[in-house]
């Protein structure tokens, strides 16, 4: 007797879907599991060469990101780094979405 004689008919089946589709690094099912892909450069757990840094308190940078707005200090809290650290790296990449042609002529476009 095969699996398919042993469904109860009209029975749907489960499709697990990864927890950012658009993302294609990530491969995680959606879920409140913990991520335990620490090599995905989205989990807050990954380190460049010569990074030293407390432990996170959460594991994917883009579950993070989708709860909206954080203070300086609840960034660093979740990245396990300082508040300094995050101020220093808030400056320098608004320096470079300044300083960014294709975007200034999206913006220049927009108006």
């Amino acid at each position: 007797m095969n699996a398919e004689a042993t469904k109860p008919r009209g029975a749907l089946r489960l499709v697990q879907l990864p927890r950012f589709g658009s993302v294609l690094e990530c491969t995680m099912p959606a879920g409140d599991m913990p991520c335990s892909r620490t090599e995905c450069r989205y989990h807050l757990a990954y380190r460049q060469p010569g990074e030293h840094r407390l432990e996170p308190t959460r594991d994917c940078a883009l579950t993070v990101a989708n709860e909206g707005p954080h203070t300086l200090e609840e960034v660093a809290e979740i990245s396990g780094l300082t508040r300094e650290w995050v101020r220093q790296m808030e400056d320098s990449a608004l320096e470079k979405l300044a300083s960014n042609a294709a975007l200034k002529r999206q913006y220049d476009e927009s108006e």
